[in-house]
């Protein structure tokens, strides 16, 4: 019996012999931050809407609330496209609304301002307004500003401004080149959509310069166009004169002197009157000299046959009227008449 015992000591001893001991540990951390929230963020102001004028100074509004918030976690943007694309107007700066902006000269129906928030843990939370606000700077330089010539009238056109809210354009004239835009210079004004005015205030003779400006709803002014010139006229019959000669022709010499367009041409028709210039006919035989259409401004002559058109006549009361009109295309020519100086 004893035998067996011992056997199962044995036994036991050898298995127990290959056993080990399991130890057990455990290590615990500090509290710690776990965050995956992303920064709430709301655009207020300029929300939509809005209209400013460049170099305003605004205030843009927000609001941006995280826990894990660094010292400056915010940016400002601004976009002039709806959205395209957008500039930065503050980098990496403090979470503290208002933030003062200087509304720059970009006019804009598409102005958008964003505004991202980014934590510690580099989440970005952001927000855009909820609709566009307007920058209203001035309109766009006019262009294509011309000058031409009619009787008594220097006309100007231009090309129409392509502006929304359009209002007028002012006319500045100067009797100097460079004209300056200011109240001296400044003559009258047209309401947009006319691009057409006719300076009739002109003296003959004299050169006069002018710039044009575009004007918005607001008020606005564009700067000025390019500057154009052109020298007024003024058609004028400055003297009249007649003789009978004396040689039993009943011929009459008619002399007359006009000023107008010098690169422009008129007809010239005479006429008399026997009765102290109630009634007017016009001389009919003119055998020599300068009527008709194409003449130039100048001094001139004809020979007027006046015993053949009126027959047998005694008027101590007869008188000699000229007429000058402008051709309808006015144009200096090698066949334009010439008078003698």
């Amino acid at each position: 019996m004893k035998k067996y015992f011992y056997c199962a000591i044995m036994i036991l001893f050898l298995f127990s012999s290959n056993l080990f001991a399991q130890v057990i540990t455990e290590g615990v951390s500090a509290p710690g931050i776990l965050d995956s929230q992303i920064p709430d963020v709301e655009v207020v102001y300029p929300n939509g809407g809005e209209v400013f004028q460049v170099d305003d100074l605004i205030n843009i509004q927000w609001t941006a609330a995280d826990s894990s918030f660094g010292l400056k976690p915010v940016s400002v943007y601004f976009s002039s496209n709806n959205g395209t694309s957008f500039q930065v107007i503050y980098s990496d700066t403090v979470n503290t609304s208002p933030i003062l902006w200087s509304v720059p000269n970009i006019a804009t129906l598409e102005g958008l301002i964003r505004i991202v928030a980014v934590d510690s843990f580099g989440l970005a939370g952001n927000d855009t307004s909820d609709a566009v606000f307007k920058i209203d700077g001035p309109p766009a330089q006019p262009d294509g500003l011309a000058a031409s010539l009619t009787d008594h009238v220097i006309n100007l056109s231009w090309n129409t401004v392509d502006e929304d809210d359009m209002d007028k354009y002012r006319i500045y004239r100067s009797m100097n080149p460079v004209v300056e835009t200011n109240s001296d210079n400044l003559i009258d004004s047209v309401s947009a959509p006319v691009i057409v005015y006719a300076d009739s205030n002109v003296i003959h003779g004299e050169t006069y310069y002018y710039v044009i400006t575009a004007l918005d709803s607001l008020g606005n002014e564009s700067i000025a166009s390019s500057e154009v010139s052109e020298t007024a006229y003024i058609l004028q019959i400055t003297s009249v004169t007649f003789q009978q000669r004396k040689d039993g022709s009943k011929l009459v010499d008619v002399d007359y002197v006009f000023v107008g367009n010098p690169l422009g041409t008129y007809t010239i028709t005479p006429y008399y009157s026997i009765d102290s210039g109630d009634n007017w006919l016009e001389c009919s035989l003119i055998l020599d000299g300068d009527t008709g259409s194409n003449i130039a401004p100048g001094t001139y002559s004809m020979e007027w046959d006046f015993g053949s058109q009126l027959g047998g006549i005694y008027q101590r009361n007869a008188m000699i009227k000229i007429i000058g009109a402008e051709d309808q295309i006015p144009e200096k020519s090698a066949a334009s008449k010439t008078g003698s100086k």
